[in-house]
């Protein structure tokens, strides 16, 4: 790059892609289908956006995009960047990852270098969930029945074996129902199943009737392709357990949150119920009679945002990214469930234990009572 144009002459809104998602290169299009989802009103406007991946482009661009979680630009030369940028230019943060995950971890390093957010935090300047629900004609499926050709129970598909936390509760899950581990980390749980992505896995999982879609990391509004990804053919209910508002964020009746359980035994005993009562079973299908999932595309939140509305400006990164992604603050919530036995076994055990203290109490009366007899006759 060389000098700047320090005026900006462009009709149309520019946006540059600086880096790759991973090992996508061009992976914003403006070509993507944009409904307009229910959190939004106004449908996006194509015609006055433009996408480039073009580094030249730099100084006519009006936002440049920088993907946090891979192939991340030095931050020497992200500051030497900046120095250089147009005074209308805005540079925005992204990341799909949990702050837990993010790449570099300290995220002070970053502070002062972006202006704005698109995260799958709603509290973002462009919302990017892993995915969303809308409204569809009622389909009638009563009469369906979703539990058939299901001959197991409880799934578990995990590559991520660094998570202690979702370890725990699906060892403490196995106590009480059978949990079958797919992937890298199932020899932690005395098993080597594979489930390769596709039609194969598909068809593995359609045996089950539960799916653990436990998050990696318990932060405000992550809820991930591990929730979202199985709401299709393969007709599970999946299991949640994640730091966000189910409540708000996911599909009304579609499943089963760890924390709405006093403990995994209680959790446990509701699933075997479901495994053995089909009708409450298909309840956890009737969200499909009027909503459908869809997965944002990429470009679609920031030309519905952009062409409608003006972004809030710059955020402290840490403060926002860290402190109110709240992260672990359920940890505690979770630990509660394996740790909280009932107590009824406690009532017995110090029942037990009086019973004892008394039993030897009155032992050894007896015993001295009797030395003192033999005392007196002496």
């Amino acid at each position: 790059m060389t000098s700047a144009n320090t005026t900006r002459n462009r009709q149309t809104i520019l946006l540059l892609v600086y880096n790759e998602f991973f090992d996508y290169k061009e992976w914003i299009s403006v070509e993507e289908h944009c409904s307009v989802p229910r959190t939004r009103t106004k449908p996006c406007k194509k015609e006055m956006f433009e996408v480039t991946f073009d580094k030249w482009r730099f100084y006519e661009s009006d936002f440049v995009l920088v993907h946090v979680a891979s192939n991340l630009p030095s931050l020497r030369h992200l500051k030497s960047l900046r120095k250089l940028k147009p005074s209308w230019q805005l540079w925005i943060f992204f990341g799909m990852e949990s702050p837990l995950s993010l790449s570099p971890p300290d995220t002070r390093l970053l502070n002062g270098m972006f202006d704005l957010t698109f995260t799958y935090r709603l509290d973002s300047d462009f919302w990017a969930p892993y995915g969303t629900y809308e409204e569809i004609p009622f389909v009638d499926l009563s009469q369906q029945d979703f539990s058939a050709g299901k001959d197991k129970i409880v799934a578990w598909i995990v590559s991520n074996c660094n998570r202690q936390l979702r370890k725990s509760v699906v060892h403490e899950l196995q106590k009480y129902i059978a949990v079958d581990v797919f992937g890298s980390c199932s020899r932690e749980f005395g098993e080597s199943k594979s489930c390769s992505p596709g039609e194969t896995c598909t068809s593995t999982i359609k045996r089950y009737k539960f799916f653990l879609a436990f998050e990696n990391a318990l932060c405000e509004d992550y809820i991930t392709e591990k929730y979202w990804r199985h709401l299709g053919e393969e007709n599970v209910v999946p299991v949640v357990m994640g730091g966000a508002n189910y409540t708000k964020l996911a599909i009304p009746g579609s499943y089963i949150n760890v924390l709405d359980f006093k403990t995994v035994k209680n959790l446990s005993d509701y699933l075997h119920y479901l495994d053995k009562n089909n009708t409450a079973y298909n309840e956890y299908f009737k969200w499909r009679q009027n909503f459908r999932p869809i997965y944002f595309p990429n470009f679609c939140s920031f030309c519905e945002v952009l062409t409608s509305e003006s972004p809030k400006g710059i955020k402290n990164l840490t403060d926002f990214w860290v402190t109110q992604g709240k992260c672990s603050e359920k940890d505690l919530l979770v630990l509660n469930m394996w740790t909280r036995r009932s107590k009824l076994p406690a009532y017995f055990s110090i029942l037990a234990t009086f019973i004892l203290i008394t039993f030897i109490l009155i032992t050894l009366a007896v015993y001295f009572t009797q030395v003192y007899k033999v005392r007196l006759h002496v």
